[in-house]
């Protein structure tokens, strides 16, 4: 799994896009084809990294960018969105027990 921080100081709706983008490119790369976007829990500023990171990743899943996307916070056995999610298997159990709010992982 490759893991970046895209909710650095001073970061903006473009910067996320760009580094979303190269972060997907990296990830391809990677054997598991999974990219974990740290960005944000959503207060204090960053929640407008965060609503642009899930809107630029729904606008990539329906253009068949990306296969799916869970936030860290669903990642909760009995969330709907965990028991719907049809790549659970590919997360490490690690990160299932960690329940990230400012954790976005994407399947590639």
């Amino acid at each position: 799994m490759y893991t970046v921080d895209i909710h650095y100081n001073g970061a903006t709706r473009l910067s996320t896009k760009h580094n979303i983008d190269q972060s997907i490119i990296i990830a391809r790369r990677q054997p598991d084809k999974l990219l974990c976007l740290i960005v944000g829990r959503g207060n204090g500023g960053t929640h407008k990294i965060k609503t642009e990171s899930l809107n630029i990743l729904a606008e990539y899943k329906t253009q068949n960018k990306i296969k799916d996307y869970i936030c860290g916070s669903d990642l909760e056995m009995f969330s709907s969105t965990f028991i719907n999610f049809k790549y659970k298997d590919r997360i490490p159990l690690s990160e299932k027990t960690k329940h990230n709010a400012g954790a976005i992982y994407v399947i590639l």
